[in-house]
């Protein structure tokens, strides 16, 4: 179905290969994961398939991707799309409609979809993702994670042949990441539709792809059956490949010698939990020898565990109240979004806000440092009421990380991008320079680079790298590992 030849790309301006020397094969029916750290040219070789290379990204471009038997240089992204349906990593510029129901008929009604099919395609779509309660919500009240099932739900409705996906979890819960999969799973199982999907959680990966593609600058590093593939774990996790603890159970069973040798080898190297419980029950099933060895095993890893110093951070010795919510309520056009809250973050406080998509978080975070105002109650940042005072003013004593980096990055260089918040603040010029240059060491950046070269891991790094160098009081953070590789989330 996608055939690609000794594929070599440069995107213009830059100094080195986006993409070098790639050759896959991926079959009709097949449900391929590409797996890579941020930077390793996953996106790009999505846009290779999709078309948006050669015809909309420019550049030096050698070999050939063909889909279906015809070569992409030769027929247009628009064209191609009703064969090859993808969904970006970067969902807002997917955006084209003010209303949910308006962004899946976009791509109906464009296609020319018989008008008898249209309202089949879309309450399909929309059931299938689990959003039919969103089916007249606008788009700009749903978080980043309704958005992302949104994008899906349009590309589902037109049908193609191949969904190709580039992080379509990103933003999503686990249940919510998990459905999608399951999805996957039953379009290319009872359909035939060849999946093909960049995807960082590399647990869903095991249990729905068949094959797994492993991306390192710009090259293909290891392609074939998923278990075939994880029999390289080590190699994998120098390569910024998160290996499921599963997989890292069965390879730590296999060292100790606690897997006898009458288990098929298939069998030794788990891929999901079912998968390790059968393997462990096998191992223990009337071998009290190996039982004891595993618990002896088990043992050791809790006292490892029981002397990791995981110190409590210090705390204010006033024990001082720096945000503070008061019975706040907030409403999208008349859709409450938070209900009656009221709590108290202290200075020193470490707070982790969870729960599902669309449960507020977001909503939450804007209503800390004024960017969204209560409809009723108030929020008090270090005594300061959020509707009496600029959000400017508020922006010196918090900094606040976007969802979306995209959305605060203004400059033409990286050098540029640090410096520019440095700057508003009134710091020297000296002070300045000092900063950037500690945190390009730190990060690891390319000064000169353009921020929006990079990819959007790397994207989301320096957004972040420019909120810790302004050194502020309190520290936001909308989802701060969306787009980034293992290493990078560990870091």
């Amino acid at each position: 179905m996608v055939e690609i030849s000794n594929l070599t790309f440069k995107y213009e301006g830059s100094q080195k290969n986006a993409l070098e020397n790639i050759n896959l094969h991926v079959n009709k029916g097949d449900f391929l994961g590409i797996i890579g750290e941020s930077g390793a040219g996953k996106t790009t070789l999505c846009s290779a398939i999709n078309a948006l290379i050669p015809h909309h990204f420019k550049g030096d471009y050698y070999g050939s991707v063909k889909v279906d038997g015809q070569d992409t240089f030769d027929i247009a992204p628009g064209l191609l799309a009703l064969k090859v349906g993808s969904v970006f990593q970067d969902i807002d510029s997917q955006m084209l409609s003010t209303f949910v129901e308006d962004e899946i008929l976009f791509g109906l009604e464009n296609f020319g979809v018989p008008k008898d099919q249209i309202e089949r395609r879309l309450s399909q779509a929309l059931k299938d993702i689990g959003i039919e309660d969103l089916r007249y919500r606008e788009i700009a009240s749903l978080s980043g994670g309704q958005k992302q099932k949104v994008a899906i739900a349009s590309i589902l409705a037109l049908e193609p042949e191949v969904l190709l996906l580039d992080e379509p979890t990103g933003e999503l819960d686990p249940a919510s990441s998990r459905q999608i999969f399951q999805l996957l799973g039953h379009l290319n199982r009872e359909k035939g539709m060849t999946v093909i999907v960049v995807e960082q959680k590399i647990m869903l990966l095991c249990e729905f792809a068949r094959t797994l593609a492993v991306m390192e600058g710009g090259k293909l590093a290891a392609c074939g059956p998923v278990r075939e593939v994880l029999q390289t774990a080590e190699k994998l996790e120098e390569k910024g490949v998160n290996i499921p603890r599963v997989v890292t159970l069965s390879r730590r069973l296999a060292r100790e010698g606690l897997i006898p040798s009458d288990i098929a080898v298939e069998k030794r190297l788990a891929l999901n939990a079912k998968e390790a419980a059968e393997l462990v029950g096998e191992i223990c099933k009337g071998m009290p020898g190996r039982a004891q060895n595993a618990a002896a095993l088990a043992d050791s890893a809790e006292k490892r565990m029981e002397s990791f110093d995981g110190k409590e951070p210090e705390r204010d010795s006033e024990n001082k109240t720096i945000i503070e919510f008061k019975n706040v309520n907030f409403s999208y056009r008349n859709d409450a979004n938070i209900r009656d809250i009221s709590v108290e973050i202290k200075k020193g406080d470490f707070v982790a806000i969870i729960g599902s998509n669309g449960a507020g978080k977001s909503t939450f975070s804007k209503l800390c440092n004024g960017l969204l105002k209560p409809s009723s109650g108030d929020v008090l940042v270090e005594g300061d009421n959020t509707k009496k005072v600029k959000t400017s003013r508020l922006a010196k004593k918090i900094a606040f990380l976007f969802q979306n980096p995209d959305r605060q990055i203004c400059c033409n260089k990286v050098r540029e991008e640090i410096a520019f918040s440095l700057k508003n603040i009134g710091l020297s010029e000296e002070e300045v320079k000092n900063r950037v240059e500690k945190t390009l060491q730190d990060f690891a950046f390319d000064p000169d680079a353009e921020p929006f070269s990079l990819s959007r891991g790397q994207r989301q790094r320096l957004c972040l790298a420019c909120l810790i160098a302004v050194r502020s009081d309190i520290l936001i953070l909308d989802e701060p590992t969306t787009g980034l590789d293992y290493k990078e989330c560990i870091e």
